[in-house]
Formats: C-alpha cells, sequence, structure tokens
C-alpha cells in the first residue's frame, strides 16, 4: 500500500476477506441451528464457529489498528512440505491409526518448521496425539482406529 503524509491507509482488501469469512461462518451456523438446534447437530459446528469468527474479529480489530502484516519469510519449499506430510497423514491414518500418524505428522511438521529442541520435538506431539485421540474418542460416535490408545 502506498503511505499518505507518513500514514497507512487501511488494508481494504484483507479486511473484505476476513468479513467475508466471517460472514460465510456466520450463515453457515445460523443454517445449521435453523435445520436442527440439537446437540448432536452443534457439537463440533458451534464451538468451531465461535472461534473462527473470534479470530476474525481479533485480526479485524488488527487492522483496523493499522497493524501491517509481516511479509512471510519462509522458504518457499515449506508449504507444499506441510501439504505433502498432510496428505500422507491422511492416506495413512487407517494403517497406523489416529494416536500414531498425529504424533508422527505433528514431530514432521515441527521438523519442517525448524524446530530442533528435542524435548519440543518429543512432548509436543506425544501431549497433542494423547489429546486428539481422546477428544474424538468422546466426540465422535464411531470408532476411530488407533494403534496404542
Amino acid at each position: 500500500m502506498a503511505e499518505r503524509a507518513g500514514r497507512r491507509g487501511l488494508d481494504w482488501g484483507h479486511l473484505a476477506l476476513v468479513l467475508l469469512i466471517a460472514g460465510v461462518v456466520g450463515l453457515y451456523l445460523h443454517d445449521a441451528i435453523q435445520a436442527s438446534p440439537t446437540t448432536d447437530n452443534l457439537i463440533l459446528i458451534l464451538p468451531a464457529a465461535l472461534l473462527a469468527l473470534g479470530l476474525c474479529a481479533l485480526i479485524a480489530i488488527g487492522i483496523l489498528r493499522g497493524r501491517a502484516a509481516r511479509g512471510d519469510d519462509a522458504p518457499l519449499g515449506r508449504a507444499p512440505a506441510l501439504m505433502a506430510l498432510f496428505a500422507l497423514y491422511i492416506i495413512t491414518l487407517p494403517v497406523v491409526g489416529f494416536d500414531v500418524g498425529s504424533a508422527v505428522f505433528v514431530i514432521a511438521a515441527l521438523l519442517v518448521e525448524g524446530e530442533r529442541r528435542p524435548v519440543q520435538l518429543l512432548v509436543v506431539p506425544a501431549v497433542f496425539a494423547v489429546l486428539a485421540t481422546l477428544s474424538f474418542r468422546a466426540l465422535v460416535p464411531y470408532p476411530i482406529p488407533t494403534l496404542l490408545l
């Protein structure tokens, strides 16, 4: 954006995108509530929609306050590597299970992102895999394939 008299203008494109996302999330939530306002229907939709709307609000506030987004200085190979890792994760879930697959995916993603501390590489994936597996088991009405849990 061009600077005028030392002031930065609003990033209208970014703000419009955030408002569009918030609008779509709001419409989806409204439609889900109208279709069936039961707990079974809204158990995943409502928290996810509220989280998305809250994040949209925080981002919009940052845009309105004029905080400029930092440029992405990550190497160009990271995004395709993470997409490939995610595809491999999804494909191998039925074989290795949700628990082990999640832990291995998080370790690999941390390595791609440059994490090298051994404690972080072991503790974070293990905690995430256990919490995610137990949470999904409690929320989802059908069995989730696991290897250890």
